[in-house]
This record gives structure tokens, sequence and C-alpha cells, in this order.
């Protein structure tokens, strides 16, 4: 409408400029010819005539074009301003830029082929007959190092299609003047594609602009989000950490229960058997301990000693100690010369009233101390050092049987020695031998035997407590992994 205004406005002012120019060329021709030379006047007066209509002609279509130029400038500022106005009035939190780019781009880009794209491959817009998406390779080829709008060759199958030879390629720039993104346009063949660059730009540095708030407003969100996480996060550990200490109370309650209880388990004190030296200690890792020692009383004077390992630890181990030793000590009596039978019985009992995978090592051995005869069965344990009192050196009772609670009818055997005055047995659980120092080594059997040795002769409490002392020399600071039991014993010499 606007364009049919001004074509019949120019129309009107041609008219016009003609109407007035040809009676003001006659009288100043008229004026200035004398009347003896009428004739070449009129000839002058055509001439003027005429030049006087082309050039009003002329200046009307220039007076056109220039119309038309600021006019469509007009139109573009109003719709560049519009798209501003929306960016900077769309609220953050909805960020719905590639709609508010379908409503403006295409009465910025009127019949263009256009891609607005974020690297790698994010497409805010696009629109163009046939249009099809420029490869990542191509983007970030023709984005690299650009830093301001670029005409570059357009794509051959737009070519196809009706539109130009030549595309404008616009950065699209983030933070630190980083290209994040760009522009590409194509117009109709016949119209230069330079004529977008000012649109190209505008719409570039507003797209950017929005891009930026959006990150920020996403980091103040993110930060707000941090700090919002980090206060629950405090109240929630807070309230944890109260939960727990107020479990560990309880649990440290039931444990220190629990750890009186399984010490009446253990024998209240040390037998004391004219003619010879028993001596025992036991040093807990944990509140319970999955090993554990036992004097039973037998027929005729006799005493059986036992020193086991429940292979775990915490407080299953220290139940399925409980219902060891309990089973051992019911059977004991019953096979009070056979110490094979007694724990072969139990094995059976514990393997039917345990459904767990846990199994304990034992060795349990039957003293007669008036023959000095040990009779002994070895399930599985680490073998005990008899150390000879006439200096004929050392022998290790070594296993007969496995542990228990692996099979149910293993084959089980036993063994005797005969242990004369001044020879000592030593009895341990692995706690000794694989106690470790900082650097993760092991006491290790050389060790505890050197230790036996260096002490030969002495009260088994004294070689008691040098071998505790030593172990615990040479862990230092390291943490205690397993529980530490030692029994000695010896025949008066």
């Amino acid at each position: 409408m606007v364009e049919n205004w001004l074509t019949h406005g120019n129309k009107r002012l041609v008219l016009l400029f003609g109407g007035l120019l040809l009676p003001t060329a006659v009288a100043l021709v008229w004026f200035v010819v004398g009347s003896n030379q009428r004739s070449v006047g009129w000839w002058l007066l055509l001439i003027v005539a005429v030049l006087g209509w082309a050039g009003a002609l002329w200046l009307v279509r220039l007076l056109h074009k220039n119309g038309l130029h600021s006019q469509q400038q007009a139109a573009n500022r109003k719709l560049r301003e519009k798209l501003a106005l929306e960016l900077l009035h769309e609220p953050l939190e909805n960020g719905n830029l590639p709609a508010l780019l379908s409503r403006h781009v295409p009465h910025l880009f009127p019949d263009g082929w256009v891609e607005i794209r974020l690297l790698p491959d994010t497409v805010l817009f696009a629109q163009g007959e046939g249009w099809l998406p420029l490869a990542n390779e191509r983007w970030a080829e023709l984005l690299d190092e650009l830093d301001a709008a670029k005409i570059v060759p357009g794509l051959p199958e737009a070519a196809a299609l009706g539109f130009g030879s030549e595309a404008l390629i616009v950065p699209i720039q983030g933070n630190d003047s980083e290209n994040i993104g760009g522009i590409y346009l194509l117009r109709p063949s016949g119209l230069d594609v330079r004529g977008w660059a000012g649109n190209g730009r505008s719409l570039a540095a507003q797209i950017g602009a929005k891009l930026r708030q959006l990150h920020q407003f996403d980091a103040a969100l993110a930060l707000q989000a941090e700090a919002y996480e980090k206060e629950i996060y405090e109240q929630a550990y807070q309230a944890e950490v109260n939960a727990m200490m107020a479990e560990y109370q309880k649990v440290s309650q039931e444990l220190a229960i629990a750890k009186k209880v399984q010490a009446t388990f253990l024998p209240p004190e040390v037998p004391e058997i004219e003619g010879w030296q028993i001596a025992v200690t036991l040093e807990p890792a944990r509140e319970m301990s999955g090993d554990f020692y036992d004097f039973i009383p037998l027929p005729n004077g006799r005493i059986g000693l036992v020193i086991a390992d429940v292979a775990d630890k915490g407080m299953g181990s220290a139940l399925y100690m409980a219902l060891s030793r309990t089973l051992i000590r019911t059977f004991a009596p019953d096979f009070d010369t056979a110490p094979e039978q007694a724990l072969c019985a139990a094995n059976r009992r514990v393997l039917a009233d345990s459904s767990s995978d846990l199994f304990v090592t034992v060795f349990y051995a039957i003293l007669d101390p008036a023959s000095g005869v040990l009779t002994y069965c070895n399930a599985g344990h680490n073998p005990p050092f008899l150390y000879s009192g006439n200096g004929s050196g050392m022998q290790q009772l070594t296993r007969t049987a496995i542990p228990i609670g692996v099979l149910p009818e293993p084959p089980w055997a036993q063994g005797s020695i005969q242990m004369e005055p001044g020879d000592l047995l030593l009895m341990y659980t692995d706690g000794v031998t694989e106690a470790e120092d900082e650097a993760d080594n092991f006491f290790g059997e050389a060790r505890l035997q050197a230790v036996a040795e260096a002490n030969l002769g002495r009260s088994v409490d004294i070689v008691e407590s040098k071998v505790v002392t030593a172990v615990l020399d040479f862990v230092g600071d390291a943490p205690q992994f397993d529980d530490i039991t030692l029994m000695l014993l010896a025949r008066d010499g």
C-alpha cells in the first residue's frame, strides 16, 4: 500500500513539476530572445521543455528510490526494535528463543534462505524452500576466527532453487567475543545479499546478548541452587550425623553388653594343675572377638585345652564363636579321650544348626597331667610349637582335620605326644603371626619362634608377656586387624 501511494505520488509530482517547468521555460525564452528571433526561441523552448521533463522524471525516481529505501530501513528498524523489546521482556526462565525468532526473522529476511545455528549442532531457526542444514564441519569452518559479517560462496543446491550464488555469514558472539554460533543468509537470485547485512548484524548482536543474559541467569540459578543444596545438605548431614550418633551410642551400648556376655563364654580364670603351668591372653581387634579359648574339665583329672579362630570379624563371628564353643563343650565329656570325635560331633551339629558360610579353625587337646600325654586334633588351625626342655629342638603339631563348618563327614584324625619335664607348648591364632606393621610386613612365625626360643626355661607368664610385647612393638601405630590369642602350656622341670 505504501509503495502504491508512493508510485502515484511520484506521477503527480512529475506532472506538477513538468507543468510548472513548461510555462517558466517559455517565459524565459520569450524574454531572452528578441522579437526578431522568435522562431529560434521556439526550438530552444522545446529543448528546455524536454530536458525539464527528463530531469523531473529522474529527480522524482531518485526521490522515490530513496523514499522506498528509507521506508524499508525504518520498517527494519521497527522490526529489530520489536524483536529487541520481546527479547528484553521474555522471562528468563522460559528461554523460548526459537519461538521468538520464528515470529520475527521471516519479516527481517523475506523469501530468504536462513539458518541460525549455535555450535556445534543446535538449529535455533531455519527457513527456505528445500532447506537443508549445513554440515557441522562447514559451520565450524565458516566461523573459524570470523569477527564480522562475511560474503561466502552460496550452496549449490540453494542456487538450483532460485537463490543467489553468494551467502552472508554473520557470527554470533558469546562471552570474551568467542563465536558460539552464526546466521547464514541467502537472497533470491537478482537481489544482493549484502542488503541484509544490517539486519544480520543486529539480529546476531541481539541473539548473542540474549544468550549471554541466559548464561548469566543460569549461572546465577546454579549458584543459588548450589547454595540451597549446600544448606539442605548441611541440614541433612547434621540430621544424619545426629541420627548416626544416636545410633552409634545405641550400638555402642549394645556392643558393650554383648562384650560382657561374650566374656562369660571365656573361662573366668586359668586352672591350676600341679606340676604344670598355663598362661593365656586374648586381645580382640574389635568390641566382639572371633577368637576364643577354653579349659574343659574331663573325667579322671584330664583337662581339655581349646584355642580357636572364627574366619570372620564382628558380631557374626562372635555369635558363631559362641555356638562353636558351646557345642565343643557339650560333646567333650562324651569323648573324653578322643578329641577328633568330639570335634566331629560338634561339626555335624554346627552344620545342622547354622546356615552361614562361616567356619572355625580349632586346636583341641586333651592333657593327662599325670602321664604327660597330650592327645590332640588340629582342625585347620595354626600348628602349635612344642619346644623340648632337653634342648633337642622344636616340632609343630600339624593339622589332622579340616575346619569345623565346612563338610559334614570329613576324614578326622588325631595325634598324640608325650610332654616331658621342661617342655613348652605354644598355641596361637593367626592374629599373632599375621600382625602387620605400618609397612604392611607380617610379624611371622620366625619372629614368634625367636621370642619363644630366647625365653625357654622361664615361666609361661614371662614367655607370654615377651611374645605379646614383641608383637605390639612390631605393629607400632598400625591398626590391629585381627584378634591376638596366645596360650602356653609347660611341664615343670
